[in-house]
């Protein structure tokens, strides 16, 4: 019997609830940023649970006529410290995954790998995976729900576990998690050792280089002028380069305009649909260079060789063990903070300006609360007439840097034994 029956409280287990539907009808609900997995279906009669917030807010709540919400089920998942201990060997596992963050989704597959290997479960099955599905598309033995699971199923289920409850997410906010080595830790696993740095494949023509400079927020997307500076160095060596951008995002359109201004004959790649053609246009890069973004972590899924330049973030503990990409860490320091100060988006005080703890000021306990929803004049503020200072900083330091890059770039093509 799965632990979604049983009854509240018990040692080892910590009861929470889920949201319950049914439809009147069939229904399929398209997973977003997806093409690597078919739309979920779903039938009419039939009690849904559903751990994703987005197809709770956008498909149960946004279609009251043909959707009915049924309250919450409750469901026990392991606690944390019995993570370690649980005999997962010939039985079934449900994890339930936290939002979809591109990073910490690519850091659970590599993971659930060594976990699949190592603890023998029967059966894994996935719920929530949302936008991320695709970064688990095509792994053997895993059943992927990206939005929800017929109550029914729950009970094939032995064990369990939230993904959310890793202790370490608690201060997220505030400084990143090493994803991948803190699960290997919960769960007791043998830890696989430091990738080999990836080498730069010989080729005969010149060499494709990608520039994917965007990622979810300005306190990381890279400045103009470096991009510029990037682009003119690699192509003035022979080189092609694809900036990759996404039209999806206000912050792209608005370093597009800024380095139209200045080049504008610059290549542009701009149709990628979701994590899987992210993934297959890597694949044609012999090099790419990455903000501290989502792209840069789903190198890792394939080594892709590279290089990473992180502003508010520490690169040491977002690359863990991977060597794939060449870290480059912008220096800068303050009054209030030093990069890297682990900020993961912008924040605002209790008046309500946004920024970071450099560029307004302040300490970071006068920033109580994260910004939330799409600000066009924020983004294009914070993008081309005012970037907080760790961004204006990578621009002060850009001819530097991709000088950095261009080196690291020559070592890997020229060394076969890296």
């Amino acid at each position: 019997m799965g632990q979604a029956t049983r009854a509240a409280g018990g040692a080892g287990y910590l009861a929470k609830s889920l949201p319950i539907f049914t439809s009147l009808a069939n229904f399929q609900f398209p997973t977003p940023n997806s093409t690597a997995l078919p739309p979920q279906q779903g039938r009419g009669g039939v009690t849904y649970v559903t751990a994703s917030g987005n197809f709770h807010r956008q498909a149960v709540r946004g279609h009251p006529a043909m959707m009915r919400e049924l309250g919450n089920v409750k469901i026990k998942p392991l606690k944390v410290e019995r993570w370690r201990r649980y005999p997962y060997r010939g039985r079934s596992v449900l994890f339930l995954l936290p939002p979809p963050a591109i990073g910490e989704h690519v850091a659970i597959r590599l993971f659930l790998e060594a976990f699949m290997a190592q603890a023998r479960p029967k059966e894994v099955a996935l719920l929530g995976s949302d936008s991320a599905s695709d970064v688990y598309a095509g792994m053997p033995g895993l059943a992927v729900y990206p939005a929800w699971i017929a109550h029914d199923e729950l009970r094939r289920f032995h064990a369990i576990i939230d993904l959310n409850d890793v202790p370490a997410r608690r201060e997220i906010e505030f400084w990143p998690v090493d994803m991948e080595a803190t699960l290997y830790e919960l769960f007791g696993l043998t830890v696989p050792g430091k990738t080999p740095v990836a080498a730069v494949p010989a080729r005969d023509g010149p060499l494709c280089i990608g520039i994917l400079a965007l990622a979810s927020s300005p306190l990381r997307t890279l400045p103009a002028v470096l991009v510029l500076s990037l682009n003119k160095l690699l192509r003035r060596e022979g080189m092609e380069v694809q900036i990759v951008l996404n039209a999806n995002q206000s912050q792209s359109k608005w370093l597009r305009s800024a380095l139209d201004a200045v080049v504008p004959d610059l290549h542009y790649v701009e149709d990628t649909r979701s994590v899987a053609d992210l993934l297959a246009l890597m694949r044609q890069f012999d090099y790419a260079i990455f903000a501290d973004s989502g792209p840069a972590h789903l190198s890792k899924l394939e080594q892709r060789p590279g290089a990473a330049i992180f502003t508010s973030a520490p690169s040491d503990l977002l690359l863990g063990r991977h060597r794939n990409l060449y870290p480059i860490q912008v220096q800068f320091s303050s009054a209030h903070c030093q990069a890297p100060c682990g900020l993961a988006k912008l924040r605002q005080t209790a008046d309500g300006r946004v920024g970071c703890m450099a560029s307004l000021g302040v300490g970071r306990d006068s920033l109580p609360s994260a910004v939330s929803g799409p600000d066009e004049g924020l983004v294009r503020r914070l993008q081309v007439a005012a970037p907080v200072p760790c961004v204006a900083a990578a621009a002060m330091s850009a001819d530097r840097i991709a000088a950095d890059i261009h080196a690291d770039l020559l070592r890997r093509r020229n060394c076969s034994d890296l």
